[in-house]
């Protein structure tokens, strides 16, 4: 099936601007080596992981968040309140503690889950509307922190106080091939200061993951971004992109444990345009195919549903990964509405659960 790529628009310049991210250029220079596939490590239902990204906004006022979910979900990923500059420096968000003890609140005592610490790079500094010269500049600004010798100790100084399972990076995008080079080399540098002590990850896209194979052995997971994909019909993240995004990696020799098959619990528009409408919103409104009327900007917004969350997990699944990703946890209905896409990911694992115990 032909697949339109397009980018949707640089978006995690800190919290400021919005929680949605897109993941796709269809100019992006390609620097992907064909490798032989790594050897995988079987990953059985019960080990099966459903990470979730929980946006900093959602937890600066305590009990803001619908806390159904959590004892669904396995691992966190705590998004939009850290930063790191071209010096090295890592930066807090001045309301850190006051997020992390609501999310922590929110999980609870009584659930046993990884939390993680997603740390954003420095934004393009550039006036420009030509989407290449802003990422050339943000890949400029990443190289100098990841080359300044400065990042990796101060990561671990975080990790330490506050007692994160680990770091991940959503570095979007680095496509030239030096870029990925000085990433890859800051990744197996990380790594070595870190040891077994904590996790490292990173968010990728199927079309533009490139890390050398020192890299992919350094990182413990990635988190594959299928979403900000259309189909030639308008659909936003089917069934067939992400197939095809997990074949992309498991070609380039991604271990297929240490993957995650990211899904989108928010629409876009069917004509591609820069608005992103979250599931919770539309729950009732979706159609059988994913379609929902917008009726302010007379577009069609493109979802994903229960079915297709519930297809995507069984694939993820039979594809021998290592979990799924959500982006982002606050889009999602509550674990009371039967339409929930939490719980399509979450009764599919149970139901291959029970299956691998009757075999």
């Amino acid at each position: 099936m032909k697949i339109k790529r397009i980018i949707a628009a640089l978006i995690c310049a800190l919290l400021a601007l919005s929680v949605f991210s897109g993941c796709s250029k269809k100019e992006a220079e390609s620097t992907t080596d064909k490798t032989t596939p790594s050897e995988t490590t079987s990953v059985k239902a019960e080990d099966f992981r459903i990470t979730s990204y929980v946006v900093a906004d959602g937890l600066r006022e305590k009990g803001k968040l619908d806390t159904s979910h959590f004892s669904q979900i396995t691992d966190v990923i705590l998004f939009g309140c850290a930063t790191f500059d071209e010096e090295g420096k890592v930066t807090l968000d001045d309301e850190f503690d006051t997020i992390l003890a609501n999310l922590k609140d929110a999980i609870g005592d009584s659930q046993e889950k990884k939390v993680y610490l997603n740390i954003l790079g420095p934004s393009a500094q550039i006036d420009s509307d030509d989407w290449n010269k802003r990422m050339d500049d943000v890949g400029e600004r990443h190289t100098k922190a990841f080359e300044s010798g400065n990042l990796e100790n101060n990561i671990k100084a975080v990790l330490d106080k506050y007692g994160f399972d680990g770091i991940f990076f959503d570095y979007e995008f680095p496509i030239k091939s030096k870029h990925w080079k000085a990433f890859s080399k800051f990744i197996v540098s990380l790594d070595s200061v870190l040891g077994d002590s904590y996790e490292i990850g990173a968010a990728v896209a199927g079309w533009d993951a490139n890390f050398s194979d020192e890299a992919k052995k350094a990182l413990d997971r990635i988190e594959l971004m299928s979403y900000d994909l259309w189909d030639d019909d308008g659909t936003h993240a089917s069934y067939e992109i992400a197939q095809d995004d997990i074949n992309k990696l498991v070609e380039a020799g991604y271990d297929k444990a240490k993957i995650d098959l990211g899904v989108p619990f928010y629409a876009r528009p069917t004509t591609q345009e820069a608005i992103w409408y979250n599931y919770s919103d539309y729950v009732d409104k979706i159609d059988d195919k994913g379609f929902a009327k917008d009726e302010g900007n007379n577009l069609i917004a493109s979802f994903n549903t229960y079915d297709t969350v519930a297809k995507k997990t069984q694939l993820a699944i039979d594809s021998g990964l290592g979990g799924m990703m959500v982006w982002h946890y606050a889009c999602d209905a509550p674990a009371d509405n039967a339409k929930s896409l939490f719980n399509a990911m979450y009764n599919t694992v149970e139901a291959q659960k029970e299956a691998e115990v009757t075999e």
